[in-house]
């Protein structure tokens, strides 16, 4: 089974998992655009480009400023966390 037809399959079982049951009917006129249509279906996989694998994620080289940056926000928070936990001390031994 290739991915299209398992993207396909997926797609028909979200599409029945909100149908209505047997025993209410549907009118012809409220019935799901893609029900039993699948060159629609197919179409519409293609065109919004579910069948289409996702772009590879690679990392970024960070200029030397932006480095900077994080590093400085990385020791601000250590500062936070240290002043914070004073903090809690001082208010644990009732200072």
């Amino acid at each position: 089974m290739t991915h299209r037809d398992e993207t396909l399959r997926e797609i028909r079982h979200t599409v029945e998992e909100f149908e209505r049951p047997a025993a209410s009917p549907v009118p012809p006129r409220h019935r799901r655009r893609f029900d039993d249509d699948d060159a629609e279906l197919n179409a519409l996989a293609h065109d919004e480009g579910w069948v289409v694998p996702p772009a590879e994620v690679t990392r970024v080289a960070l200029r030397p400023w932006q480095q900077a940056v994080f590093w400085g926000l990385r020791v601000y928070i250590v500062v936070m966390l240290v002043v914070m936990a004073v903090g809690f001390a001082k208010v644990a031994a009732g200072e």
